[in-house]
């Protein structure tokens, strides 16, 4: 499930997988796939110590709160209105708490999201900054200390709230800390995942 994460820019803000039959993560009102967050972070630390840069990741974003829907509402199944509600009709929230862990499948599903998602989204080329000399990284309008990246990427390294399913991790997060164990770049300088 999405957790609160601190940003320089807009103080505590929402970023996660928001259902565990999905690879999707959320940023606020931004969406995009768990791959092209590890493909991001993968990118990120290959740069060279003198290297900002500046790429963009595909994703979506939902203009009106209102037309993103109500998390809790949805695992609930007592408010299924907006994107996540739709996805929750879909893939409902498990009723055994031993089946509530993120499906390191779940890329198999994101066609199904992408279709809802299309419905209230926009697709959208989500701009991404690597500002090394302020150690930083700015995902859209959001400005993250290289603490706070760090935490994001721990995140999806551990698979969320509820971790990844029988502990198994998908190939792109594998991908993505060795990655990082091989990286030229400052930013991830002491991250060990």
């Amino acid at each position: 499930m999405p957790l609160a994460f601190h940003s320089l820019s807009h103080g505590s803000i929402a970023f996660g997988f928001f259902n565990v039959e999905t690879d999707m993560l959320l940023l606020e009102n931004y969406f995009f796939s768990a791959p092209s967050f590890c493909w991001l972070v993968s990118e990120l630390a290959g740069r060279r110590a003198e290297e900002s840069d500046k790429t963009e990741i595909p994703g979506y974003r939902i203009e009106r709160a209102e037309e993103i829907g109500n998390l809790q509402g949805a695992i609930l199944g007592t408010d299924l209105r907006g994107f996540i509600g739709h996805v929750y009709q879909r893939f409902p929230f498990p009723r055994r708490p031993q089946e509530f862990k993120q499906k390191p499948e779940g890329s198999l599903n994101t066609p199904i999201v992408e279709r809802l998602l299309s419905k209230w989204a926009r697709a959208a080329r989500i701009p991404v900054e690597l500002e090394l000399r302020a150690a930083r990284v700015r995902i859209a309008e959001f400005i993250f200390s290289r603490e706070g990246f760090w935490e994001l990427v721990a995140y999806v390294w551990r698979g969320g709230m509820p971790g990844w399913q029988d502990n198994v991790r998908p190939e792109y997060v594998i991908e993505m800390n060795r990655a990082i164990e091989k990286g030229k770049t400052p930013l991830f300088s002491g991250l060990k995942l």
